[in-house]
């Protein structure tokens, strides 16, 4: 489980304690927040007493989280073309390329990583401006490359920039339930259909070689069930929203375009399992089936290889094994 970030103390205390307690039946990874260049070494600090007090073999806390930019259907994504009615607005960005670059080079030398909320086109071209630029400075510096860039949502990357995470290292993170009409198109207030269109690309970055890993972002239990991975699943490779579908008068069968964007089960199941493993790495123990890793295991109800896309958010755990303990179901 990877926590966006810990909104206080008495949080990842509790997690720590449950896990003392032999009640915490996950593998938990903590962010902490940061505003700015000025306020990450306070920060760093913070993140170093709760390493001190909480670690432990199941919790480790050890990267820092930024939002860069907003979203884009609240018109505050960081964007490289201005709005549609306000030609002076581009969105919202936290930093530009030096001091987030500062920030990255900060993280290195500390060997923490740094995980980044991106929405819009620019703010994910600032981001990789940066990575490239600290990657630059660090092998000038002859300091080794630690710190391990993790873009989450990334909901419009520009096509110029698609390759980009593969050639440095930077792990994508998406909500695959957003891949359908949880949005709507509302983003349209504020940029084109065809910019609309071109939302939630993921195949060019796969097909370039970037390790791309899926999680849920669900925070609110109104919404708790669209956290089961296999309803993001089948969103992703349906691009329809069983639960909010898109207007089918205006979007044929409420699939949200382009069908090319569609997720392979393959891909899914990688980037659920040891693509996910690999971005907070812990590949060396969990993530797949192999002599020498934790015995943490799902036996399915279904086989997904076999069931239809559309039936795929049925398929539920009959057993859930973890750490060789079963938790949930029986053998």
């Amino acid at each position: 489980m990877a926590d966006g970030f810990i909104e206080d103390d008495r949080q990842i205390e509790s997690i720590y304690e449950m896990d003392k307690k032999g009640l915490l039946k996950t593998y938990y990874d903590g962010m902490v927040r940061f505003w700015s260049i000025d306020d990450l070494p306070e920060k760093i600090k913070k993140l170093r007493e709760y390493q001190r007090k909480y670690t432990s073999d199941h919790v480790k806390i050890n990267t820092m989280k930024l939002f860069l930019d907003g979203t884009n259907e609240a018109g505050n994504s960081a964007l490289l073309e201005p709005h549609l009615d306000d030609p002076k607005n581009y969105g919202e960005i936290m930093m530009e390329t030096d001091d987030l670059t500062q920030c990255f080079l900060l993280c290195n030398r500390e060997k923490l990583d740094l995980h980044i909320h991106i929405v819009g086109d620019r703010a994910f071209r600032v981001a990789c401006d940066a990575v490239e630029k600290a990657q630059e400075i660090a092998k000038s510096n002859s300091e080794p490359w630690i710190c391990q860039p993790a873009f989450a949502h990334c909901e419009l990357v520009d096509p110029a920039d698609m390759e980009r995470p593969a050639k440095l290292g930077i792990s994508i993170n998406w909500s695959c339930h957003w891949s359908g009409g949880y949005f709507g198109d509302t983003a349209m207030n504020y940029f084109s259909k065809d910019k609309w269109t071109n939302m939630y690309q993921f195949n060019p970055m796969i097909d370039s070689g970037a390790l791309v890993t899926f999680s849920s972002d669900v925070v609110t239990f109104y919404e708790m069930e669209r956290a089961d991975p296999f309803f993001g699943m089948q969103i992703a490779a349906t691009r329809v929203d069983p639960e909010f579908p898109l207007d089918p008068e205006k979007y044929p069968g409420s699939l949200r375009p382009p069908e090319s964007a569609r997720l392979s089960l393959d891909t899914l199941l990688k980037g659920y399992t040891i693509s996910g493993a690999r971005q907070l790495k812990w590949s060396d123990k969990m993530g797949s089936l192999s002599v020498g890793k934790l015995a943490n295991i799902n036996i399915l109800s279904a086989d997904p290889f076999e069931t239809e896309p559309f039936q795929l958010k049925d398929i539920h755990f009959d057993t859930v094994i973890f750490d060789g303990e079963i938790i949930s179901g029986s053998l």
